[in-house]
Parts: C-alpha cells; structure tokens; sequence
C-alpha cells in the first residue's frame, strides 16, 4: 500500500467519545494504584535509557499518559515532561502524583490527541522525545503522524498485539460485536509501513506480558460496558445482559480477568537512521 491508501484504510473507526472518557473514568483508581515504575526492573524505561532518547536538557512528550506515571518516572531525568490524556480523572490523579512527588518539571493537560491542535499547543517539533505507551490515543493515521510532528528527536510507539481478552470478548460476543480493537496487529503494520514510506527505518521490540486485572463489579460495569459501546450504541437491554453476565462470573465481589498479549514497540529517530540496540 501507498501511504494514500494507509490514510484511508487506518482510520478512527465509530469512536463514543463520551463512552470512552467514562470508561478511562472508571479504571483511574485502579491505575492509581499502580506503583510509578523504575529504571530498576521497567523494560520500556530501559528502552528509551540504553538508547539515549532523553538527556537532562530533553523536552519529553507522553501521549495518553493516564495518570501519569511514566511522565513522573522519566521527570527527574529531563528538563521537563508533559502528559496529554482525555480522562478528566486520569489527569487529575496525574496532578496529585505530580504534587507528592514534589516535581515542578511536569505539566499535564486534559485534552483529546484526536482533535489536539499541535500548533495552537506550541507542540510542533518542540519535543526531543514523543511517545505513545499502550494508549489508544494513537489509532489512525492522523494521530500517528502527530507524534512525528510534534518530535523533532525520537518517538516511540507501544501497542498491544496477539492479545485476548477472555471476560471483554465474551461480553462482546454477547450483544453481537465481533471487531476487536484491543489487539492492535494491524495498526501497527500501518505504522510500520509510513514510517518506511516516509524514509525512516524504525527498529521493534516485543514482550510478552500477562496482566491479572480485578475490578469491583461496579468498576466492570464502568468498563466492559462504555467498551462495547465504543464499538456501537447498544440498548439498555443489552446492557443487562452485560450485567448479568458479570455478575454470574463475579467472585466475593470480584470480576478477575487474565489478558495475555505481546507488547510490540516501535522506536526512530525523525532525522537520522537508528541503531537498533537490543
């Protein structure tokens, strides 16, 4: 494919804005209880480390940072780091982490990547580094080439690939959706491809992770359902259905799910060739 037809074919397909922010909502808790990860034991930390993408004098950019936490793990190391994410609470916990941690270097904005104006922002290739981490503000085309615009040094792109969800694609399964968009095989074949096209040779990485997530029934309702409601409306009917389904898989309480997936990154340089260090 040309890079004509990877606009037209990876585009941001039926997005509930509204579904999406309530969902990010509703598992901020949950991620605020992740610990701030470190250079120690962090293989994506230690990605951007041994390839010296950040200095003490580098401008950092994270693209749906959530609460922020590796924006406040990379702040010590850098001249000052900024976060955008749509989730209202996701940046507020952000704020508060930034506040225990006593770190001034850091701002964090509440704002949608899809429709973020880089030059209204002061964005465009203001930053040496721009990533995006497991985040689905990078999910078209256009969102993708943002990171490139705002970069003037590296970028870095971290997708989940291979990826099943046992508990979201049953609830899926049962109001009648079969896409899946959680596993991001194909965007990041798209990406791959315009980077290419465009003269630039990115290296990739993988890592196979499980992650044990457990949510309160009230936490899954917030999630599983505004999931499937990114994908299309679905009635209130359909929305019991969800309930019920959870809460006969619900134990003491709990809806536990085990996701297994590859992280597949994709790391360059916007003006000269990369290295790959593994």
């Amino acid at each position: 494919m040309n890079s004509e037809e990877i606009f037209a074919k990876w585009r941001l397909k039926g997005n509930n804005k509204e579904a999406s922010v309530d969902m990010w909502n509703s598992m901020a808790q949950s991620f605020n209880e992740q610990r701030i990860p470190s250079f120690a034991d962090n293989k994506f930390l230690q990605l951007l480390q041994r390839n010296n993408m950040f200095s003490l004098d580098s401008l950092v950019l994270d693209v749906g940072c959530g609460p922020g936490k590796y924006t406040l793990a990379l702040a010590e190391r850098c001249k000052k780091c900024v976060g955008v994410d749509l989730s209202p609470r996701m940046i507020e916990i952000a704020k508060q982490k930034k506040v225990e941690e006593k770190l001034e270097n850091i701002e964090f904005y509440c704002a949608d990547w899809h429709e973020v104006n880089l030059q209204q922002m002061g964005f465009e290739k203001k930053f040496d580094l721009v990533f995006a981490h497991l985040t689905p503000a990078v999910q078209s085309a256009d969102t993708f080439q943002k990171l490139l615009s705002a970069s003037k040094g590296w970028c870095v792109l971290s997708k989940p690939t291979h990826r099943t969800d046992p508990v979201s694609d049953k609830v899926k399964k049962l109001v009648g959706i079969t896409e899946k968009r959680e596993s991001c095989n194909e965007e990041i074949l798209f990406a791959f491809e315009l980077l290419w096209r465009q003269g630039m040779f990115p290296c990739v990485t993988y890592e196979k992770q499980r992650w044990s997530m457990q949510k309160t029934l009230n936490e899954a309702y917030g999630m599983y359902i505004n999931r499937a409601k990114t994908y299309r409306n679905i009635s209130l009917a359909e929305e019991e259905i969800i309930k019920q389904y959870l809460q006969s898989i619900a134990v003491n309480g709990l809806i536990c799910e085990e996701v297994d997936t590859t992280i597949t990154t994709l790391y360059w340089h916007v003006e000269k060739e990369v290295i790959c260090n593994e």
